[in-house]
């Protein structure tokens, strides 16, 4: 008997750590280019990338203060949560301040727009965005947060309460300016749709997210995938735009390709269900560069398949809500150079100076926090959960800071006790995962489209 508390833990410990193992879901549908091996052939080849400068942001989880900024509810969800709700509206100010001073044709946003899908969150960061630069056109996708979301709440003194949230027709409508009402084409099955933000260029803004399967009462589904027929549309309009000799990028918020050795391990519900075949199918058109959110994380991987001339690369950009609060600045020169460039929103009105310390710590405590709360699940000591919490949540915010750079020593269990130890045995690939900067670097990037080469320059 004595020894069936720790049966069970690392029975559940091997239940939890396995979750995400395996994707659910119907396989993808079948595609027109492996059946068709003439159909590659009887294409142009894909067009060059014309010059464009356009700006890259994600994550805004916008929060109107007048849904309540106190009570116990609120402090519950700040607490179990790493976003700076009660400051989204000043950091989105404050990036505004930035990027409208910078040279851009268009700006896309990855989803996520809101806290939980409120319709008044979403009308105002609506009207917010306009005013994110003075002639760049914006494209948005919807992230899981944003449609048919059961936790749209209003906080009070007492508790929370339910709000309107937004069905898709209502999230096309709200953003019509940004994106739908100027598509080329729109997915019936979805809200995909591809728009042409400059001549010779088209933008595949893909919504890989689950809105349909969110039910009232429940919690919204944070995994993303793509039915067959958004899947057989998809690759319909990458037809096209080879036909038509157009270049193409994309977008969507989950993650196209694992970002870290594990990611798909223990958190498979941010890359889209059957990322390889989505991967392979955008490589296979000639997809180049895709931009992604979602992990709030700084993080550029690339994926090359052995058949394929050309690989793809998944350009993750973290939260601005979250640190590092970050947006990022590309430009694709004439000579097929694609220069990738990050920025980092260092203060706010109310915090002038002290914005990017307050932020890192926010999240560093917010990290501690969650790891804390697992540790003390399978019943780690007090003495080793101060030891093992600070090492995950350092691990944690390497990742979302991005070029991470491992220690020595990825965890130590000294001192943590045989619960703090066989916690460690069984997640340690989890720390060392995001401790591993997969290729290439993450903030400063320079690609050559052509040679498929890259570089990290010491400054721009």
């Amino acid at each position: 008997m004595r020894n069936r508390p720790i049966a069970l833990i690392l029975f559940f410990i091997a239940c939890i750590f396995c979750a995400n193992c395996g994707k659910s879901g119907p396989d993808p549908a079948s595609f027109r280019y492996p059946q068709d091996p003439q159909l590659s052939h009887r294409l142009p080849q894909p067009a060059d990338y014309p010059a464009v400068r356009f700006i890259v942001l994600t994550d805004p989880h916008y929060y109107h203060p007048g849904l309540g900024t106190s009570g116990p509810d609120f402090a519950r969800y700040i607490q179990e949560d790493r976003k700076m709700l009660a400051l989204s509206d000043e950091i989105l100010e404050a990036a505004a301040s930035e990027i409208q001073t910078q040279p851009a044709d268009f700006i896309l946003i990855c989803g996520d727009m809101t806290k939980d899908g409120e319709r008044i969150n979403h009308q105002r960061v609506a009207e917010k965005i306009s005013r994110l630069h003075p002639t760049a056109d914006i494209y948005v996708v919807p992230g899981n947060h944003d449609v048919r979301n059961p936790e749209a709440v209003r906080y009070t003194n007492e508790g929370s309460r339910p709000v309107a949230t937004v069905e898709p027709g209502e999230f096309s409508r709200i953003y019509s300016a940004y994106g739908y009402d100027d598509a080329i084409a729109r997915d019936p099955a979805s809200l995909s749709y591809v728009a042409e933000p400059v001549d010779g260029l088209w933008l595949f803004a893909l919504d890989s997210c689950l809105w349909r399967e969110n039910e009232p009462g429940g919690h919204p589904v944070v995994n993303g995938r793509f039915s067959d027929s958004t899947l057989k549309w998809l690759e319909d309009m990458l037809i096209q735009a080879r036909e038509n000799n157009k270049a193409a990028i994309a977008m969507m918020h989950h993650g196209l390709v694992a970002h870290y050795p594990g990611n798909e391990k223990y958190y498979g519900e941010y890359v889209v269900d059957h990322s390889e075949t989505i991967a392979r199918l955008l490589t296979a058109y000639g997809v180049r560069l895709v931009f992604t959110g979602h992990f709030h994380a700084q993080d550029i991987t690339v994926k090359q398949f052995a058949d394929l001339p050309n690989p793809v690369f998944d350009i993750e950009t973290g939260s601005l809500v979250t640190w590092p609060c970050p947006w990022r600045k590309i430009t694709i020169s004439a000579d097929q150079t694609c220069t990738i460039e990050s920025r980092f929103i260092k203060a706010i009105d109310s915090m002038p100076e002290g914005f990017a310390d307050y932020a890192r710590n926010f999240a560093l405590e917010g990290t501690l926090g969650l790891a804390r709360d697992a540790l003390e699940k399978y019943h780690v000591s007090e003495n080793g959960m101060d030891l093992l919490a600070p090492q995950i949540a350092e691990a944690y915010l390497a990742h979302l800071a991005g070029d991470e750079k491992q220690p020595d020593t990825v965890i130590s269990t000294k001192g943590t006790g045989i619960m703090g130890r066989l916690v460690v045995f069984f997640q340690k690939d989890l720390v060392e995962g995001w401790w591993t900067d997969l290729p290439p670097a993450d903030n400063r990037l320079v690609i050559d489209l052509e040679t498929n080469s890259w570089q990290q320059p010491d400054d721009f």
